[in-house]
């Protein structure tokens, strides 16, 4: 009951102040499945932790991103996204590609990650409910150990956000 309480009471004040929105948290899905969480710093700008577990293994990653209105023609809560960060984690692997070649490796390998990331795309803010919409294209360079560099430019992805 205290859940069911506590949960209305979050969609009743999100319709009662639908402008003063600091934070939102969600989901991303595309080539890979994450959890987000975004903290407003102005109107325009914001602070994104992304967190990632797959693919034997783990990042977290931050991203700092600016927002500008787009097709005001179209609609009012239209945004363009744009933004870059980092990301630090890890991964087990038993392969890795240089350019087009595959190297095979014996046994699963412990590699840490270190990556710089980037961010362009269009969200849709619903001004009747506390929910967000998006698509973006997520670009990211990665160094690891026996890869040493890796550049992945197919991270595309869209996002449902509830916005508190």
């Amino acid at each position: 009951m205290r859940i069911l309480l506590l949960t209305a009471g979050l969609f009743i004040s999100g319709a009662l102040f639908a402008q003063n929105y600091t934070r939102d948290c969600g989901v991303r899905v595309g080539d890979y499945f994450s959890a987000t969480f975004r903290a407003y710093q102005e109107e325009d700008q914001a602070l994104e932790g992304v967190v990632f577990i797959g693919r034997r293994g783990a990042t977290i990653g931050v991203l700092k991103e600016y927002f500008e209105p787009a097709l005001g023609h179209v609609s009012d809560h239209l945004y363009f996204t744009y933004g870059m960060g980092v990301h630090l984690g890890f991964r087990y692997i038993d392969h890795y590609r240089v350019l087009n070649r595959v190297y095979q490796l014996n046994e699963f390998r412990f590699t840490p990650l270190l990556g710089v990331d980037g961010m362009i795309g269009l969200e849709y803010r619903f001004p009747e409910f506390p929910f967000l919409i998006s698509v973006d294209l997520k670009p990211y360079f990665e160094y690891s150990t026996p890869q040493i560099f890796s550049i992945y430019l197919q991270s595309i992805g869209i996002s449902l956000k509830y916005r508190f």
